[in-house]
């Protein structure tokens, strides 16, 4: 091949690329590759094309073969470091950005970036440990020194830890209090003061903020409190971002704006300007559903942009941040001394604070698939499941010879292959009964829901959305509450639905007898059809959660 042949096929490529075409340009770069396999241009596009296409796996080994050939070629380091935090491979994130730093091809921001790095899926329950140990050093280092690092938040912008710190069994008020210190250390961007005007309007002004007011879990527990708040007494905005994926929720508040039920806005991208799109507003309360979830957002949550900031149970972790004043949740959930691990003060709804619309789905099961035996099922996101659960699936496994456990694949199979490695070393699971199953579509998954005979919360970090799908079907879920919030809203659902001898337990063997006696519940239908009304009649579309609700803003604000 010719190097006119070779500029012909790369020019071909970019073409392709550019038109979104990534098979096509793989493959005219592939062939360049075939002539000459250390063609930098060919291997830097090759990794667009599969970092674009979330084939990280490829994105990696392409990568790894540039750092080789030339470590310092322009963003190939760093693009490497990111594909590795995608597929949760943290140790050897770490080991390439003190490489970088070394060679001192990356700046003071990968300093940072490596001192609060955690893991999602961690290896074993030593790993949790040593990794918030790790943490906790890091950031008692950086607070204690004397060295000056200012990073700027609109264009070298950290990933925060409080996502990841919530998945295990320990309280993360103080930590979460430090990584606040921290932060408003190196950027001092987030400890700016607004001057705030009082407002002179007779209704109060409420604004809800989230990058998830769409088709996702935020979107589906707080859309019906935002649409149904009394419209004489509340105006509502509702802020979004421009990562605010489009869909059914968020063309409802679309419309309702059309309506005149709400005002949305669509945030700028910079710092400063999303804050005076906000500050202009003049709210009275700012209620954050999630503080963590969004990248774009949770630096935001620093400022004071109203009088009232609210939290709730989107997340349900404290802050640790003095300017988020409230976190709302309900006297169904916490339990007693619950004040002492949050930084707010918590606001109590005599109901789950939200109102949450029936699901509605177009091809119900039949009667005799909502009775079978034996299914098990835990489809929550891969993260939850924490080391320590390992062992009470064996034993779930073990008790129930004929047991089959499902769980549901991640998109990019990153954490899947993670916990698939974590099992295979655990003697007490069998593997042959444990299936992971590819995504699914709503409808799917609350279908599944149904076809399982017991749903399996996770230890430290309850469901929430999912349970108030699985009650289409009215599926049990066998649930084991700690101290601590984040463990405990299927607690509170059942508390709110009025069940009496809900599977709620005390410890492991009770946890691992009840799944197992549900499972094979010769009732099973009639069990589910019991649940399924006890939701109807007390979970979905509780109208009494809207003036409950009304009356906690309005005496807040008055």
């Amino acid at each position: 091949m010719s190097q006119i042949e070779v500029e012909k096929l790369f020019k071909i490529a970019q073409e392709n690329y550019n038109k979104k075409n990534y098979l096509e340009a793989q493959n005219c770069l592939n062939k360049i590759l075939e002539l000459d396999p250390e063609n930098l241009s060919a291997l830097i596009n090759l990794s667009l094309c599969y970092f674009d296409t979330k084939n990280f796996e490829l994105a990696e080994v392409i990568l790894k073969k540039i750092v080789k050939i030339k470590i310092n070629v322009p963003n190939v380091l760093s693009q490497l470091i990111v594909v590795l935090e995608k597929q949760d491979k943290v140790d050897e994130a770490i080991h390439y950005i003190n490489l970088g730093i070394e060679e001192k091809i990356l700046d003071e921001r990968w300093i940072i970036r490596e001192k609060i790095i955690l893991p999602m899926i961690f290896k074993d329950r030593n790993d949790v440990k040593s990794s918030r140990n790790r943490l906790d050093k890091n950031l008692n280092e950086i607070l204690n020194s004397k060295k000056k690092i200012t990073l700027d938040i609109n264009n070298q912008l950290l990933k925060p830890p409080h996502f990841e710190l919530s998945y295990d069994e320990y309280d993360n008020l103080e930590i979460n209090k430090k990584c606040v210190k921290f932060f408003r250390k190196i950027y001092p961007q987030i400890n700016e003061v607004n001057l705030l005007k009082n407002s002179s309007k007779s209704k109060i002004k409420i604004g809800f903020i989230s990058e998830y007011l769409t088709d996702h879990t935020i979107g589906k527990l707080y859309k019906g409190i935002i649409l149904n708040l009394d419209k004489n007494k509340f105006e509502t905005i509702v802020f979004h971002t421009q990562n605010t994926q489009k869909g059914k929720i968020y063309e409802n508040f679309i419309d309702a704006e059309k309506n005149k039920i709400i005002k949305n806005y669509i945030l700028p991208i910079k710092f400063k300007d999303k804050q005076k799109i906000i500050s202009e507003q003049n709210l009275d309360i700012l209620f954050y559903p999630e503080i963590g979830l969004s990248l774009d957002l949770y630096y935001l949550s620093f400022i004071r942009l109203a009088k009232y900031q609210i939290t709730s149970w989107g997340h349900p972790v404290t802050t640790g941040n003095n300017t988020i004043d409230y976190f709302l949740t309900s006297k169904l959930i916490e339990a007693e001394d619950s004040e002492k691990t949050f930084s707010e003060t918590l606001l109590y709804s005599n109901y789950l604070p939200m109102y949450y619309y029936t699901p509605t789905i177009k091809n119900k099961l039949k009667k005799d698939e909502l009775s079978k035996n034996n299914i098990y099922s835990c489809p929550q996101t891969l993260f939850k499941i924490h080391p320590d659960f390992d062992d009470v699936l064996g034993s779930i496994l073990k008790e129930d010879k004929k047991a089959i456990l499902y769980f549901i694949k991640d998109l990019n199979k990153t954490y899947y292959k993670k916990l698939i490695s974590r099992f295979k070393k655990n003697k007490n699971i069998d593997l042959d009964r444990i299936k992971f199953m590819e995504g699914f579509s709503w409808e799917e998954y609350i279908n599944h829901c149904g076809r399982t005979s017991v749903l399996l919360d996770p230890l430290y970090f309850s469901a929430g959305n999912s349970f108030y799908e699985s009650m289409f079907y009215g599926t049990p879920t066998v649930t084991k509450p700690t101290k601590y919030t984040k463990s405990r809203l299927v607690l509170g659902a059942y508390n709110q639905m009025k069940i009496k001898d809900a599977p709620i337990v005390d410890t492991i063997n009770d946890y691992v007898s009840t799944a197992v006696a549900i499972a094979n519940s010769k009732n099973l239908d009639e069990l589910k059809k019991c649940y399924n009304e006890k939701a109807k009649e007390n979970l979905f579309e509780n109208k009494f959660v809207i003036s409950d609700l009304e009356k906690i803003f309005t005496k807040l604000v008055s």
